[in-house]
């Protein structure tokens, strides 16, 4: 473990050197005073995993439709918008509820990142989808809701390995994530992320 008392480090954001005191240390974690920046390094994390792990991944999870094992909808890395239109990056049936569809065209957006100081993917879910034709944010006409609960239009939530989403408070999805094996992460871990500077 590096002891990172009284050394200088390079803020993980802004760049600029910052000394780290005895109460830095002991929190774990320094705020930057650099003007603009602010931003909260950690200091207790050694080792995290070079993003560049998430070109050579197979999967990046996939949705089901509860039911309907074999409507499956693999998921891609980055933002993918779930709805019926062909746009989509998920585009799903439009499922028929007393003859009506609860899905909106571009309903909600699954966010597939990377987490880099755990070195698994990260599932992040927000009603509704940026409209290119409009240039903003559109929530979803009838909700999106997690594990039965309906999410804030505002609102980005993590979603585990197994939990439901529900659109337009009929269609189910359960997500299966893709979780790194730990070989190919081994291979990617890096085991410093900001090194004090030696010269202090």
């Amino acid at each position: 473990m590096i002891s990172f008392k009284n050394t200088l480090i390079n803020c993980q954001y802004c760049g600029q050197a910052i000394m780290v005191k005895a109460a830095d240390a002991e929190r774990g974690e320094i705020v930057c005073k650099h003007p603009n920046c602010g931003k909260v390094n950690l200091l207790n994390m050694q080792t995290c995993y070079d993003p560049a792990i998430t070109e050579g991944l197979p999967t990046f999870g996939q949705l089901t439709y509860a039911g309907r094992p074999d409507l499956v909808y693999p998921l891609r890395f980055g933002k993918n918008v779930i709805g019926t239109g062909s746009d989509c990056e998920v585009a799903v049936e439009r499922f028929q509820h007393g003859g009506k569809c609860y899905i909106s065209r571009r309903h909600c957006t699954l966010d597939v990142t990377f987490d880099k100081w755990r070195g698994q993917l990260r599932y992040l879910v927000q009603n509704g989808a940026f409209d290119p034709a409009v240039n903003q944010h559109r929530n979803s006409l009838n909700g999106t809701y997690l594990n039965e609960v309906l999410l804030k239009d505002t609102e980005q939530i993590d979603v585990s390995e197994g939990n439901s989403i529900r659109l337009g408070g009929n269609d189910q999805f359960l997500l299966e994530t893709y979780r790194i094996p730990e070989p190919m992460l081994a291979t990617y871990r890096v085991t410093s992320c900001f090194d004090a500077d030696s010269t202090q």
